[in-house]
């Protein structure tokens, strides 16, 4: 028998001998003042009795799950299973509906780490984001960053997969962006690469990718002057993908709508190779 049930009975009983006790005492009122001083002290201990069960109701009651970490990837060694199957289209986007139902999702991106504050153009770049539920709704999230172990659910069939992109982006002074990023893969049809992320927990991933400039915008402004003072945060968003192996294979991915907010930035200096 468990503890805290052991304490309920007992403090059952002690209630019940309480009461047989009031009743003994209203009898004895008839016979002195000794039965009604009893009588007055045992009506104090039975009002003070619900403030003592609410107490134990409280610690009876199940504790709320804390917020938790639901896992950590680590993406740093950049080997990763692809698709064998040909693909010789790529199609997508984003485009938000304005009619669609309001959703409560969300998520906060945190950069938690970075291996330097100061980047050569062609330098590779290590850190870790943090993604968090902030919203109200249970979010699935992708898991594996192999895409090749989804095809082998679905032969040489079409097939839909979910995107989760996890971002570093550089910001300058002008509102001017670049990133780099690391990708997770999940399909219901395959077990395990899908997780359900509830309100309050997160995931961390760690990558590593080389930082490129193919803006023109960035460029000039490193020609110009030789470095760049940027501001790094974090970011993350969900796309659907659909692959068919029909007419040389076609892959298409389309932005969902997920609302990320940035927790934090980092001053970073990017420098002329």
């Amino acid at each position: 028998m468990s503890l805290k049930r052991e304490l309920v009975e007992k403090m059952l009983d002690k209630l019940t001998q309480i009461s047989d006790y009031i009743n003994l005492s209203t009898r004895m009122e008839t016979f002195g003042e000794s039965g009604s001083t009893i009588n007055h002290w045992l009506r104090c201990v039975m009002n003070s009795l619900p403030i003592a069960f609410g107490i134990i109701f409280l610690w009876l009651s199940p504790s709320p799950v804390p917020a938790q970490e639901i896992g950590y990837v680590d993406l740093t060694d950049n080997n990763f299973r692809e698709r064998s199957q040909p693909t010789r289209t790529f199609g997508g986007g984003c485009a938000g509906s304005p009619h669609g139902a309001p959703s409560q999702a969300e998520v906060t991106a945190t950069v938690v780490s970075l291996d330097q504050m100061r980047y050569r153009i062609g330098d590779e770049a290590t850190f870790e984001i943090k993604v968090l539920n902030s919203g109200k709704e249970n979010i699935v999230v992708p898991w594996t960053p192999h895409l090749g172990d989804l095809e082998l659910a679905h032969a040489r069939r079409s097939y839909k997969y979910r995107v989760g992109v996890i971002l570093l982006v550089f910001s300058d002074v002008e509102g001017h962006e670049f990133s780099i990023s690391e990708t997770l893969y999940g399909s219901a049809d395959v077990p395990g690469s899908l997780r359900q992320l509830s309100p309050g927990e997160w995931f961390t991933v760690k990558g590593r990718k080389r930082i490129d400039l193919y803006d023109e915008n960035w460029r000039k402004e490193l020609a110009a002057s030789g470095f760049v003072e940027t501001k790094v945060s974090g970011f993350y968003r969900q796309d659907t993908g659909t692959y068919s192996p029909k007419n040389g294979g076609s892959d298409s991915q389309w932005c969902m709508p997920f609302p990320c907010q940035r927790a934090n930035q980092l001053d970073v200096t990017l420098l002329r190779r």
